[in-house]
């Protein structure tokens, strides 16, 4: 069986950290051997460390209003009124427009109702939101939404006096009202952010009603996050999730990989393989969410590659530019962050085993020597 060998093997002396000039090399300095072809899964993991952070939701597109057995969030948003031509004292109706965008259940496999009462409207101006114990601030109402149709837009009436003649701020929030889903809405990075409408009813020339609306989207938006209690198994597993600014960071051994003199190493292809759990992981299914994306990156060099899991495993995972420039730049470890690249798109998370010899690496390699 012959063994085709991929085009731009050798990154030997794009990185090398030295005040001397890089030696160039192309496909025609070195001569492959077939015969060293390997494959195998390198229990080479040392080291694998998390880090925890918000993401800055007030310019993100999308916001999460709910409360599943892991997370509960809601969010508030603040609107400016600088232009002064608005006069308040003609306005007929104030409307909140929201923008859902999906709404996923608690078991992902669930069938959605097309009604639920879950959304609480608040005033939150100047109020002390406390997302654990259900404190939201003053309460507008609450209203039984279609979430079974994905896109959907939801205009709510605000009380006539809530805002007053002088006021140039208003703060306003949306909270779970029922448990057992997430849902999703477009967010302050989003064209489709929240809005207030303000109507004014006046007679056109033949007498009828006529309408004029003056639009205001938010300026800014906060969403507030918290996790359940025990809910997450901090001591056997660290997490990936998409609600948060999660990342790993693996440290590999790279020793193994060492060769003399004019011998290199050359990785045909290269997978990093954390220890996921499906069972502590959340996922779900082809009808919202089945692939969980990440990058995985080497600070060092900059370099990054993406992988994808889902489901039944991983869906791509390539990491090999990354581990050849480390091995031609004569490293004996490398340390890679891996975090979500679609964070805040979907709650859902991965869980990576802390016991690191259950990670590997997966390397099809070669070798390549000058003539």
């Amino acid at each position: 069986m012959k063994i085709r060998i991929p085009f731009a093997v050798v990154l030997t002396a794009l990185f090398v950290w030295s005040c001397d000039d890089p030696i160039s090399y192309d496909n025609s300095s070195f001569t492959y051997n077939p015969f060293s072809f390997t494959e195998d899964t390198l229990n080479n993991v040392t080291a694998i460390e998390a880090g925890i952070g918000e993401l800055e939701w007030g310019s993100h597109f999308r916001a999460w209003v709910g409360e599943t057995q892991y997370y509960k969030s809601g969010f508030t948003v603040e609107f400016v009124f600088s232009d002064t031509s608005l006069n308040l004292s003609e306005v007929d109706s104030i409307q909140f427009q929201v923008n859902h965008v999906v709404t996923y259940p608690e078991n992902g496999t669930d069938t959605l109702a097309s009604n639920y009462s879950m959304f609480g409207f608040y005033e939150t101006m100047d109020q002390a939101i406390d997302i654990e114990n259900s404190a939201y601030g003053n309460i507008l109402g609450s209203d039984s939404m279609n979430i079974g149709g994905g896109n959907n837009s939801w205009k709510f009436t605000l009380p006539s006096d809530l805002i007053a003649e002088n006021d140039t701020i208003v703060s306003l929030g949306i909270f779970p009202h029922e448990a057992d889903y997430f849902s999703s809405f477009y967010g302050g990075g989003s064209v489709s952010r929240p809005e207030l409408n303000f109507f004014f009813h006046e007679p056109d020339t033949a007498g009828n009603d006529s309408a004029t609306v003056r639009h205001f989207q938010s300026d800014t938006l906060f969403l507030h996050l918290a996790e359940k209690s025990g809910a997450f198994d901090r001591v056997q597993f660290e997490y990936i999730s998409q609600l948060k600014s999660d990342s790993l960071l693996v440290t590999l051994d790279l020793q193994g990989f060492a060769v003399a003199g004019d011998t290199l190493q050359h990785i045909v292809s290269a997978s990093l393989l954390p220890a996921i759990d499906d069972l502590a992981s959340s996922l779900y299914t082809a009808d919202s969410v089945f692939r969980f994306s990440m990058l995985v990156e080497d600070p060092g060099s900059g370099l990054s590659s993406p992988i994808e899991y889902g489901g039944d495993g991983y869906n791509s995972n390539q990491i090999n530019n990354i581990i050849q420039s480390a091995i031609d730049d004569d490293k004996n470890e490398i340390e890679l962050m891996i975090h979500p690249t679609a964070a805040g798109y979907d709650p859902g998370f991965i869980a990576i085993s802390k016991d690191v010899s259950a990670s590997a690496l997966y390397v099809k390699s070669s070798l390549a020597v000058r003539p």
